[in-house]
């Protein structure tokens, strides 16, 4: 691929402008890496992010040799965005390149209209959610990604330029969790120089992807200015590197405190509400604690990726302790105070109300939607009528719901609902057609026959447990809890 000021083809060629001093990676090496996130299978089977270029492409290789050493076996997914004219031909010569190493492939589409502002992130959004749910399709737990020591610089450059606390200045995990797969970075303590080094002792050829040369991009920003400070001024870089160390071992004590506090006093509800117990979380002697605590909890129950900022979370502890309002609106959830405990769930207002359609032809050739970045509703094959047509919102838009004998009811055969406040029951997601109620996010269908029945409403149609041989999960874009921080060994050791 050749790059120039103003045009970019889809021709893939290696970059001799890549420093050509690194220490190529071996089989040794790289197994030392992988160790670090042991345990495996006794056969291992991977997924590699692969986009083409140095990064992922030595990944997929260095991936492949381990797991077949193993008896195991690796796929490489690549995200076709759709953002450049070339994407598809780029994603295909991939699959061309990984086919000849006997690496199989599968190409993921990011379907549907493109955001217009803040692009590189929303794009890494739909990145990752295709990988996960290509993982989950392919009965895959572990999703390698290329991420190296020069991109942990740089994050936490940009990280620390924002004024980010101890957590954020600690960089990247190695290691964490999406909704079904566990994400793995076994290069982020190796150097670009050595990446490169090792596709050219193999002769692999890759692609550069024009976005990573565009100043309009913070972290490309970031690199350039390093790049003319050099060694004369240690460089961005090499500043950060000197206190990245404290930065990992305050980190790694503050999770261990905020793990054992999110497993006292938080319970997740199925019908994606947080319980929390006020008295434990209040009281907590580390206020920067509680405040990542509640952080984690509203980014989970709201389907966020990030948390709310920390100013923010701290005011919300600060009000919380004076009880100052009973509820207070923050991240897209509501942190409601009711007898002795937190109750924390999506605020309706923040919501899409516009119903979702759901596909016809998914119905019926058994699919998967997701809602509100939130929720899951599966679904088995099954035969409905051309006609019909179901739809996915939040419980208030059906009639239903503003029937006290219905709400009544539902505290009634549902015992943990009977103390949610109205508001949360009116953000819990609901199947539906125009007959009326069909299923409830996180509530078993044959109960909720009975719920209808007791309040005099239309009963739901469908098999099984589970309207329409559907099964509802809440599946939040981020777990509540990654299971901490994870650094990798001293890559200077492992290649000396």
């Amino acid at each position: 691929m050749t790059q120039s000021d103003t045009t970019y083809t889809d021709k893939p060629h290696s970059d001799d402008r890549a420093a050509s001093d690194g220490t190529p990676l071996d089989a040794v090496v790289f197994a030392e890496l992988m160790q670090s996130f042991a345990p495996f299978e006794a056969k291992p089977y991977l997924a590699v992010a692969v986009s083409g270029g140095a990064d992922s492409m030595v990944l997929a290789l260095l991936a492949h040799g381990w797991a077949s050493a193993r008896g195991g076996k690796v796929i490489a997914m690549t995200v076709d965005h759709g953002l450049r004219d070339d994407s598809a031909a780029e994603a295909h010569w991939v699959g061309q390149q990984l086919q000849n190493h006997g690496i199989a492939h599968i190409v993921s589409r990011w379907i549907g209209p493109k955001p217009k502002g803040a692009m590189q992130e929303k794009a890494r959004i739909a990145r990752y959610r295709l990988l996960d749910q290509a993982c989950e399709d392919h009965g895959v737990f572990h999703l390698l990604v290329a991420h190296h020591h020069n991109d942990q610089s740089e994050t936490i450059a940009m990280r620390q330029s924002r004024g980010s606390r101890p957590m954020g200045r600690a960089g990247m995990s190695a290691r964490r969790f999406l909704t079904s797969t566990r994400l793995l970075r076994p290069l982020l303590s190796v150097d670009k120089a050595d990446l490169i080094a090792t596709l050219k002792e193999r002769g692999q050829e890759w692609v550069e992807d024009p976005s990573n040369q565009n100043p309009k991009f913070e972290r490309v920003r970031i690199r350039q200015t390093d790049e003319l400070l050099g060694d004369t001024a240690c460089g961005i870089v090499g500043e950060v590197e000197k206190t990245q160390s404290d930065a990992i071992e305050t980190r790694h004590e503050i999770e261990a405190q905020l793990a054992r506090l999110l497993a006292q006093s938080v319970t997740i509800l199925p019908v994606g509400v947080a319980v929390v117990d006020s008295e434990t979380i209040l009281s907590c002697s580390d206020a920067d604690v509680a405040c990542y605590a509640l952080g984690h909890v509203i980014r989970t129950i709201g389907g966020m990726v990030y948390m709310p900022p920390f100013d923010a979370l701290s005011s919300l502890l600060t009000s919380l302790k004076m009880h100052a309002k009973p509820r207070i609106s923050l991240g897209g959830c509501i942190v409601h105070q009711k007898a002795g405990r937190l109750y924390i769930y999506r605020e309706v207002g923040r919501m899409d109300q516009t119903p979702q359609v759901v596909d016809a032809n998914l119905v019926r050739s058994g699919g998967r939607v997701i809602w509100d970045h939130r929720f899951e509703w599966t679904v088995s094959a099954a035969t409905i009528a051309p006609e019909t047509v179901l739809y996915i919102g939040p419980l208030m838009l059906c009639d239903v719901f503003h029937t006290k004998a219905f709400r009544a009811a539902l505290g009634q055969f549902f015992a943990f609902i009977a103390e949610l406040p109205r508001a949360a029951l009116a953000s819990m997601p609901a199947l539906y057609d125009k007959e009326g109620l069909l299923s409830v996010g996180g509530l078993e269908v044959s109960k909720l026959s009975d719920v209808l029945s007791a309040s005099g409403c239309a009963e739901p149609q469908g098999r099984g447990e589970y309207g329409m041989d559907g099964r509802w999960r809440f599946a939040p874009r981020i777990p509540l809890w990654e299971s901490g921080f994870k650094s990798l060994p001293n890559p200077v050791c492992l290649l000396a």
